[in-house]
């Protein structure tokens, strides 16, 4: 599988953006993957636990050692494209136990978003982030030096501590359902620009990711680009105009994604 030609932006000289975009991600991954090493009173509570009294909020509707209703659910409706199955989904993430665990997560998203971004209703906030979600997608953003430091040679996550960007592809769809529960739930509420910005986010970074990196397909005509990132971002910012728009596209990629090639 080909990869394709591509440019990031911003310019790599714009340290402070940069670094920025490296504290949102690094946040991100603070409160999930790394809490045990920055958080450890939340005893992966936005992640998938401790292993012993905290369960973590993710185990309720993303796969780790059990596929949970509202993934299957999520996977069913991207699938099939059934109005049958879009019920379902939402049937899934409303049961009170999930959505409560949904909206929490979807709370901390927000908090971090608007100390690193701002309001996603802003123009230029909605660039800025589909700027950082293309560096973060194909892996651009300088080194997480300072994590990986603090990382054994013997822990799993060694190989990756390094880098601020997205291990494991099905997590691009994760951060979907995740987006997409939340919508169900609290709909067109003072949250909605960010949330469709989420999925724009996904949207352009799952096939940049794809693209560059060759390991997923993706849409064809994101292979041969000159320009990818501009061309990606151009398509995100009209996503994040447009929820079920950036939510259909998303679900088109995960069927690219399962079916091997172009639906």
């Amino acid at each position: 599988m080909a990869t394709a030609a591509w440019q990031a932006q911003p310019s790599p000289g714009d340290s402070r953006k940069l670094q920025r975009y490296v504290a949102w991600f690094h946040e991100l991954d603070a409160w999930t993957e790394y809490w045990d090493i920055y958080h450890p009173e939340s005893r992966g509570h936005f992640y998938f636990g401790d292993g012993d009294k905290e369960p973590g909020l993710l185990t309720l509707f993303l796969p780790r050692e059990r596929r949970p209703a509202p993934f299957v659910a999520w996977t069913r409706m991207a699938l099939s494209r059934e109005p049958a199955a879009s019920r379902e989904f939402i049937h899934a993430v409303r049961l009170p136990e999930v959505a409560s665990a949904v909206m929490a997560v979807d709370g901390l998203l927000g908090r971090l978003f608007a100390e690193h971004f701002g309001d996603a209703a802003d123009e230029s906030v909605a660039a800025d982030y589909l700027d950082a979600m293309f560096l973060f997608a194909t892996n651009s953003l300088p080194p997480a030096l300072e994590r990986d430091a603090r990382i054994s040679i013997h822990d799993p996550r060694k190989s990756t501590a390094g880098h601020h960007t997205l291990q494991g592809d099905i997590m691009w769809f994760a951060w979907s359902l995740h987006t997409e529960a939340a919508h169900a739930i609290a709909g067109r509420d003072a949250q909605h620009a960010r949330r469709a910005l989420f999925l724009a986010g996904v949207a352009a970074g799952c096939p940049a990711d794809f693209a560059v990196h060759g390991h997923r397909y993706t849409r064809p005509e994101y292979l041969s680009r000159d320009n990818l990132s501009a061309h990606l971002h151009e398509r995100g910012m009209k996503w994040a105009l447009d929820f079920d728009a950036a939510a259909q596209e998303v679900h088109a990629l995960f069927r690219i994604r399962e079916w091997r090639g172009e639906e």
